[in-house]
């Protein structure tokens, strides 16, 4: 992987990854607690949407992949994963 400064390590890019996933997260979430039920679709597009513009800000040139890989188990919130 690299940008335009050069090349990242795997490890750096899944941090920085991570760390941009999880304000985007924060974001969304935090705005969707607002309203009484809202659509879980909704919630996605505006996850991947947010998280798009946090990595591509940190990562120039970035791209979040609107798929999921197949091996992908999907998460039911209020489940516990075993």
């Amino acid at each position: 992987m690299e940008n335009k400064e050069g090349p990242i390590s795997v490890p750096l890019a899944q941090r920085i990854a991570a760390v941009c996933a999880n304000e985007a997260a924060y974001t969304v979430l935090g705005a969707a607690s607002k309203e009484p039920d809202p659509p879980l679709g909704l919630l996605c597009e505006s996850f991947k949407a947010a998280y798009r513009l946090k990595l591509g800000t940190a990562i120039p040139g970035s791209r979040v992949v609107t798929t999921c890989a197949p091996s992908t188990k999907p998460v039911i919130f209020g489940e516990l994963i075993p």
